[in-house]
């Protein structure tokens, strides 16, 4: 079986794309839609929404491509769909373990037409 001549490209372009390690560790890679708990815990904030306008104030800016017009991302706490952006005033800084942005057709195609503007999806510490 004979490999195309794209392949090499393509995964050195993958390769350049990937994810960046953590800062100070050699860890697996962390993309810019993940936010790790030592992360937010530098931010001078003490709940989620004010860390993420600090830290990723573009989660906040993303819209679907193809529905224009105002709308607000779908927050999901423990797996559980808590309404709009406004709810991470209501998680504290030290509760969160991970916090990751899923674009629009993500965020529909897992929680439907509520989170057709993406969705801020939390892993809290358990209690």
């Amino acid at each position: 079986m004979r490999l195309p001549r794209t392949l090499p490209l393509a995964l050195a372009l993958a390769a350049a794309c990937g994810g960046r390690s953590r800062p100070g560790t050699s860890g697996p890679p962390v993309s810019g839609d993940v936010i790790l708990s030592d992360e937010l815990r530098r931010v001078q904030a003490s709940d989620l929404w004010t860390a993420l306008q600090h830290l990723r104030p573009n989660w906040f800016r993303r819209s679907p491509s193809l529905v224009r017009g105002q709308g607000d991302l779908l927050v999901v706490v423990d797996r559980v769909p808590q309404g709009g952006s406004d709810a991470l005033r209501q998680i504290p800084i030290g509760a969160v373990l991970v916090a990751r942005y899923l674009s629009p057709s993500e965020a529909t195609g897992l929680y439907g037409q509520g989170a057709l503007y993406g969705a801020i999806v939390v892993s809290t510490a358990p209690r």
